[in-house]
């Protein structure tokens, strides 16, 4: 698929003042990152753009937050999405940037009744055009450089398709009186507050909630010990403590001699980790576990 190239901050500039000068005013817009997948923490990895003529892939591994916000927060500009949630969350919370001017096609899948509700699901069924399986591309390394062209191919496959398919969609939500529902859900959208606490990410976690007042002081302070952690190491953290195993060494530190750790870690971050999560977990046992293995 031919599409235009943008590697730096320079060329975005560009594209956007030829945008501009040609009184252009929509674009299909679709992002792909990493959610500590593959690396630790969240990344935006790849930007994909179809312009109503040209596809437009934009790597932004070497381009500037303000430079980003000249396409996402351009108000000027009507960014057609499919399912914004999880984008507009990322963007705000690894990088204060705002996707502002949206019309998120989501809504309108719940509106309409689709049967399925993705979007090649709903790409199949509007435009009859069967594009390749997502599930090939779910757990995709989208940090590695170069970018394949087939990799590509499917993420712009992502975009090209949405302007059509917002035209044939609004004359439906038009003709079903769904417009004004449809309308209200996108506001609500772009309006709701994606910061997150830092809180939100450990109380997320299957069985913390049963977990009692003090055991659930004790887990914070476990969690935040992983996460720093994976951290040093670049690993996801779930590579480092699985979230299961995390639950069974607050309820019982002798579990901690249970773990076993990824060869992408070094055994002096290892113990130096462990050290960590005895003190975190019961102070006066791990004391006194050091005091064993110095006298041996």
């Amino acid at each position: 698929m031919n599409y235009i190239n943008i590697k730096n901050r320079a060329e975005l500039r560009s594209y956007m003042k030829k945008f501009e000068e040609k009184e252009l005013h929509i674009i299909a817009l679709d992002i792909e990152a990493e959610s500590n997948l593959h690396a630790y923490g969240e990344k935006l990895c790849l930007i994909q753009v179809f312009d109503g003529v040209n596809g437009v892939i934009i790597d932004p591994l070497n381009i500037d937050n303000d430079t980003l916000k000249l396409l996402f927060e351009n108000t000027n500009i009507l960014k057609v999405i499919y399912d914004a949630g999880s984008d507009l969350s990322l963007l705000k919370n690894i990088a204060d940037i705002e996707i502002k001017s949206i019309l998120d096609l989501r809504p309108a899948a719940d509106l309409l009744n689709y049967e399925n509700k993705d979007l090649h699901s709903v790409i199949a069924f509007e435009l009859g055009i069967f594009l390749e399986n997502k599930r090939k591309y779910q757990q995709h390394n989208w940090m590695n450089r170069p970018v394949s062209e087939q990799a590509i191919d499917y993420a712009l496959n992502d975009v090209v398709h949405l302007l059509a398919l917002k035209d044939i969609i609004l004359a439906k939500l038009f003709a079903k009186k769904l417009l004004e529902p449809f309308l209200l859900k996108n506001l609500q959208i772009q309006n709701k507050n994606y910061t997150r606490g830092p809180e939100d990410k450990y109380r997320k976690i299957n069985g913390y909630s049963r977990l009692r007042d003090d055991e659930k002081i004790v887990f914070r302070r476990v969690f935040d010990i992983r996460d720093k952690y994976a951290k040093l190491s670049d690993i996801p953290p779930h590579n480092v403590i699985h979230k299961a195993d995390l639950i069974d060494i607050v309820k019982d530190v002798k579990r901690v001699d249970e773990l076993r750790f990824t060869k992408r870690l070094s055994m002096d971050l290892i113990r130096d980790m462990l050290h960590e999560l005895r003190m975190a977990i019961n102070p006066n046992n791990a004391i006194h576990h050091r005091v064993h293995r110095e006298r041996h």
